[in-house]
C-alpha cells in the first residue's frame, strides 16, 4: 500500500500542570510519518456483541509500536483524533512493516506542548 494520503503527526498526552495544581493536559509529539486512508465501517458489522465504538477514520503508517490507544493523531486535515485501536502488522502487498489505527474525532482539542 502507498502511503500518499500526507503526514500525520501522533502525540502523548500529558500532564503539563505543576505538582499539586489541576492537571492540564497537552499533546508532546511522539512520532510523524506518511500516510494512507483505510476503508472502514461507522457500525460494527454484529453491533450486539461488540462495544459500540465510534470510528471516524482508519489509517496506516510505518511501523511503530510505541504508538498506543492512548495517542492523539494530528491528520493533513489539521483535526485532532484519539486512537481507539492500534495493530502493529505486515502490509500483506508488499510485506512492510505497518501499524494500522483506528480513530475518533476529538471533541475537545488539546493544546499542542511547545517543544
Amino acid at each position: 500500500m502507498i502511503l500518499d494520503k500526507g503526514i500525520c503527526t501522533i502525540y502523548d498526552v500529558k500532564n503539563a500542570a505543576p505538582p499539586g495544581s489541576k492537571p492540564q493536559k497537552v499533546l508532546v509529539q511522539k512520532y510523524q510519518s506518511w500516510y494512507a486512508e483505510l476503508d472502514f465501517e461507522t457500525v460494527p458489522k454484529d453491533a450486539a456483541m461488540q462495544e459500540m465504538v465510534e470510528t471516524s477514520a482508519r489509517i496506516r503508517v510505518l511501523q511503530n509500536r510505541s504508538i498506543t490507544n492512548h495517542d492523539v493523531v494530528i491528520l493533513a486535515d489539521g483535526k485532532q483524533y484519539e486512537v481507539t485501536r492500534a495493530y502493529h502488522g505486515t502490509d500483506e502487498e508488499n510485506g512492510e512493516l505497518i501499524t494500522d489505527l483506528t480513530l475518533k474525532k476529538v471533541v475537545t482539542p488539546y493544546d499542542i506542548a511547545e517543544a
